[in-house]
């Protein structure tokens, strides 16, 4: 057996270990640990109580890869997997073989973006900025997710929610967390935006989302009708209590709202998730898929990590891919 000092500030209530976020104050009473992650007193695994299967399993994933890849044993505010100060700053939350590409955009800052390895505020700059580099795959690439050719890549924008006055869009804070922009080969310029998900599930409506939904806001109802993406008699109203679907319907149509204004020709919602996560996969998109009409079904796209790898992955003869998805699959899917 070996033992250690325990890495993370959590406390115990017996009879059960519990990684609550306790905060700075709380002190770990018994100080060792049998390797590599189960309480030597009380036997109990790096976990949150709330946490669901998946996202329970991603925690002990980040926290091994933080540990034993990135040697980071940051004690601050278990359980949640954050990266010390310094590795933040130095931007070691992204992938090493872009990282000055992905700094150049985000600066050498210590934030929630940079040092919290669970959420996933960090991740479309690991799947999608490498490629800029690659413009010849990047057109294949995003023409296969949406399945619609694609001449050539224009830009690839992370958190994006359209140019100028929101009040043409949906104004409120809806955004794309990556968006898009091609030509097809006939010069029609198309849009792709794109929702990334890690363990993240529904969330509780806030005060003001829930006033706009009731009324407050004309334009969701303007533009889910407008869109033609919905099945006729659909009231906004049911995203009131449909937490798990309103995120995913605000985002369909605030890219409707950018083929409205006239910024694109062609618009794509994709919603790209790990198959773990089964919230998604086996509840809110398949319902969410259940209020669109054939119009709706053909603009909306579900994308699963596993699917993406595997269509990167036809590009394996560039070492650059190669050495790319081998890292996205550990790092996200602990594979490899």
């Amino acid at each position: 057996m070996i033992l250690r000092k325990h890495p993370h500030p959590i406390i115990c209530s017996p009879p059960l270990c519990f990684l609550g976020n306790a905060g700075d104050n709380t002190v770990w009473p018994h100080n060792l640990v049998m390797m590599p992650e189960i309480c030597y007193i009380c036997g109990m695994r790096k976990e949150y109580k709330p946490d669901d299967k998946f996202k329970r399993w991603a925690r002990s994933l980040q926290f091994a890869y933080r540990e034993d890849v990135l040697n980071d044993f940051n004690e601050y505010r278990a359980p949640q997997v954050l990266l010390s100060a310094d590795n933040a700053k130095r931007g070691m939350i992204f992938y090493d073989g872009f990282r000055d590409l992905i700094l150049s955009k985000v600066g050498n800052i210590a934030t929630q973006l940079t040092a919290n390895m669970l959420r996933s505020e960090h991740i479309p700059y690991n799947l999608f900025t490498p490629l800029e580099t690659m413009p010849d795959i990047a057109a294949d690439i995003f023409g296969k997710m949406i399945d619609v050719p694609v001449k050539q890549i224009l830009s690839i924008k992370i958190e994006y929610a359209g140019v100028g006055d929101k009040s043409l869009y949906l104004n409120d804070r809806t955004s794309f967390d990556t968006f898009v922009e091609y030509l097809t080969p006939e010069n029609k310029r198309g849009g792709i935006g794109i929702e990334v998900k890690y363990t993240e599930n529904e969330y509780p409506l806030g005060d003001k989302e829930g006033k706009d939904i009731a009324g407050d806001n004309r334009l969701y109802r303007d533009m889910t009708v407008g869109s033609g993406y919905y099945t006729p008699g659909l009231e906004i109203s049911m995203f009131l209590t449909a937490h798990h679907l309103r995120q995913i319907w605000r985002n369909h149509i605030l890219g409707y709202s950018m083929l409205h204004k006239g910024d694109v020709d062609i618009i794509h919602h994709v919603h790209i998730y790990p198959e773990g996560n089964e919230h998604f996969h086996n509840q809110a998109l398949p319902e969410y898929r259940t209020l669109l009409t054939e119009k709706g079904n053909e603009s909306f796209k579900t994308v699963t990590y596993e699917s993406y790898f595997d269509i990167l992955d036809c590009y394996s003869d560039d070492k650059r891919v190669t050495d790319w998805v081998k890292y996205l699959r550990k790092r996200y899917l602990g594979i490899g």
